[in-house]
């Protein structure tokens, strides 16, 4: 078992990378919508809020280094954000295999929540959204925004899930 300010040191340096990461998918999603002109759809925007979350999060466990228990009430938060990510992906996967359903973007109650919620009035480079959910204009290896969204999803879940386990050793 590790010094608990060697644990703090190595929580932190790894939320840190959680946040890099996170930074690196929303300035991804960024080069997509602005320099090849990929408006996203409503989904998109809720994945890009919970990318943000997962990241603001790491970047506040990261500035506070706590130890102990802390480590693992940010691992948690963050992880049930990451959690919560993957499931919309998993819900624009599903919407997107059948092109009736994804017609139900448009009006959605999730759509609905992004239009309350005013974001694309706080940042609209950001969070404004204009696509719509059947598209897959955009492909990597064969898989779609929402399939890389989802790698990632779990991927940072993953990882976030281990930073306890790891800052212990």
């Amino acid at each position: 078992m590790a010094d608990p300010r060697v644990a703090a040191d190595r929580a932190g340096r790894l939320f840190t990378l959680v946040f890099v990461v996170a930074l690196g998918l929303i300035g991804f999603a960024l080069y997509l919508q602005h320099g090849t002109g990929l408006d996203p759809c409503p989904l998109c925007v809720a994945q890009r809020v919970l990318f943000i979350g997962v990241g603001l999060l790491a970047l506040v466990a990261a500035l506070h280094r706590p130890s102990g228990a802390g480590i693992a009430v940010y691992s948690t938060l963050a992880g049930l954000v990451a959690a919560g990510g993957a499931a919309v992906a998993v819900y624009h996967l599903w919407l997107q295999s059948d092109p009736k359903r994804a017609s139900a973007c448009v009006g959605s109650p999730v759509e609905r929540l992004i239009d309350a919620s005013r974001l694309a009035e706080w940042v609209p480079p950001l969070f404004r959204y204009d696509g719509p959910c059947t598209l897959k204009p955009w492909s990597l290896l064969g898989l779609s925004i929402p399939e890389w969204s989802l790698v990632w999803f779990v991927l940072l879940f993953v990882g976030i899930a281990l930073i306890p386990w790891i800052a212990r050793r």
